[in-house]
């Protein structure tokens, strides 16, 4: 076999594996987030509502990952603007569901040791996948006041 023939089919042979590997260098790589640069997760239905006031008595704290399948354990921190003290009982727990694409996260039903009070909770840490993804919350999660029951 002359020199150019085996040139050519190792060039063939490259080209394949490229093309079966998805395509050339100029398509766009898939990303999910490093630490330095997680990738920020799509939240929907915050309850209860930014800006709502309610009774402080078995609130109930829901959010939705929309478009992914997720299973972690939220953890939030005590913003600086938080006054309604500690959650009763903590910590929370959560139930997780699936609604069609999204993952739906409720607590178990709380209340806060100062009512009247204004809760503002902040996302704290990252999540990583176990296929390496890092995500994140965004950093404003729940904002509302309480009342007294």
């Amino acid at each position: 076999m002359s020199i150019g023939v085996l040139r050519r089919a190792l060039a063939v042979g490259i080209s394949m594996i490229a093309v079966g590997c998805g395509g050339s260098d100029d398509d766009p790589k898939p990303t999910c987030g490093t630490v330095e640069a997680p990738m920020p997760l799509e939240i929907a239905s915050i309850s209860p509502a930014a800006g709502s006031s309610v009774k402080n008595a078995d609130i109930v704290e829901t959010f939705t990952v929309v478009g992914q399948y997720l299973q972690f354990n939220p953890t939030f921190q005590l913003a600086a603007d938080h006054t309604a003290g500690q959650p009763v009982p903590s910590p929370t727990t959560w139930t997780i569901t699936v609604n069609g694409a999204d993952t739906v996260y409720t607590s178990a039903p709380i209340a806060w040791q100062n009512a009247p009070g204004h809760v503002d909770l902040e996302s704290a840490g990252l999540l990583k996948t176990s296929a390496g993804c890092v995500l994140s919350l965004p950093k404003q999660m729940f904002s509302y006041d309480v009342t007294a029951p």
